[in-house]
């Protein structure tokens, strides 16, 4: 079975922009530059990838804001570590920082060039417009797509149906016309599926995942794609 699309729709981060490499690199950069006491790198990446999958998934599921999520989430990592230091500075300079990193996740530029030939290529994400375009512009993707839809601008977070509605109006594309791409098998996956949208699971992390269709990486996504 291949797919023949007339719109494919690709999440960002864990998808296409590696987030776990280069919030790590960030990460270790700031302590550097903040002066920060010694953490075992391993430790410190264990524990904030722990707070900030939590935290995130909280913010797509709507129980929490995005003011929240980003008030909360530095200092909850230094409790974690133990570590007294100026949080709100450090928060901005991850925030400033994290998204100029370009590292992408392994053939995410030569896939997508190569779709982008064929089909219309659009971006939904959670993340936040001023945020996902700065990292979208940096990796130097940004021509590959018809569109980037975040949840500010469709008024919806993923997994709501009304976010995928709203992307399919936007494709000007019916459901069975469309293909999601994503890493989260609920956000992404099941999400797409409510709307009637076929959908094809990244799953690099050995998730849990109730997809019919799922890949480890992203070349093998052109063998789904006539």
């Amino acid at each position: 079975m291949k797919f023949t699309p007339k719109a494919i729709f690709f999440d960002w981060d864990h998808t296409l922009w590696d987030h776990d490499l280069n919030a790590r690199e960030v990460l270790n950069e700031l302590f550097d530059v903040f002066k920060l006491p010694h953490v075992d790198s391993t430790y410190m990446w264990q524990s904030f990838q722990q707070i900030n999958d939590a935290l995130w998934e909280d913010y797509q599921l709507g129980r929490i804001s995005q003011a929240t999520l980003r008030e909360i989430r530095f200092v909850k990592f230094f409790d974690a570590l133990q570590i007294t230091g100026p949080v709100e500075e450090f928060s901005e300079a991850y925030m400033y920082q994290t998204p100029r990193k370009t590292n992408l996740i392994s053939d995410a530029y030569a896939v997508v060039d190569m779709l982008s030939q064929k089909y219309p290529l659009y971006i939904l994400t959670n993340g936040f417009n001023d945020i996902q375009w700065v990292k979208i512009k940096g990796a130097g993707m940004a021509h590959f797509f018809q569109e980037i839809i975040t949840s500010e601008i469709s008024g919806h977070k993923k997994p709501a149906k009304g976010f995928f509605d709203y992307a399919l109006q936007v494709a000007n594309v019916a459901p069975e016309e469309a293909l999601m791409v994503g890493d989260h098998p609920i956000i992404d996956i099941q999400g797409a599926a409510q709307a009637g949208i076929a959908g094809i699971h990244l799953n690099q992390r050995a998730a849990e995942s109730t997809a019919k269709i799922q890949i480890k990486e992203l070349r093998e996504l052109v063998d789904w794609i006539a």
